[in-house]
């Protein structure tokens, strides 16, 4: 496979750069979701200040009740926000993995045909149908896995997004339905 020590070298280098570039994805999808995660942090006690606040200027039963189903909408559409925000950080990190895992595929297949390229110069007489066969078998194969591979991406990230806005409409709904209702009034 390696003629020379340079080409050794550079497999070594490239082998390097793969790894370093498949860290620094996961390190930024890592650091994406604790960014998330720490905004979060921030906004729910800021809020929680502020709901404690409010619920000590209280002074009667419907008050807090009207107080209550105030609050129902932008818990939920704050809930939707996060898990939107969340969505949209792993289906960016997948979306990177997977276009790094495709370039290693064709990477792959690519030194495949030039190793067999190689081979077939030296191979014997009457070689070439099996080199070519093999050659068309790869070249089939990673024709496949690209076109399953998109369509996986399309239908996943349609079902997921049909499954978010279903959610959505639902809690959204639901939310309002919270608030419609009277405080006090009978179930």
């Amino acid at each position: 496979m390696f003629t020379n020590a340079q080409d050794f070298a550079a497999f070594g280098q490239a082998n390097l750069d793969k790894a370093v570039r498949l860290s620094s994805i996961v390190l930024s999808g890592t650091e994406r979701m604790a960014s998330l995660q720490l905004e979060l942090s921030r906004k729910l006690l800021n809020d929680n200040a502020q709901a404690v606040k409010a619920l000590t200027e209280i002074k009667d039963p419907k008050a807090f009740a009207e107080y209550q189903s105030s609050q129902a909408q932008p818990a939920i559409d704050q809930s939707l926000n996060v898990a939107r925000n969340l969505y949209d950080a792993a289906v960016q990190t997948q979306n990177e993995l997977a276009a790094f895992f495709e370039d290693h595929v064709s990477e792959s297949n690519q030194a495949v045909l030039t190793s067999l390229d190689k081979l077939s110069k030296n191979a014997p007489a009457g070689s070439d149908v099996a080199v070519n066969a093999l050659k068309t078998l790869i070249t089939t194969s990673s024709a496949a896995f690209d076109n399953v591979s998109k369509t996986a991406k399309k239908m996943g990230s349609d079902f997921a997004e049909a499954s978010a806005e279903a959610a959505a409409n639902t809690a959204k709904a639901t939310g309002a339905a919270v608030s419609r209702k009277k405080p006090g009034a009978a179930a």
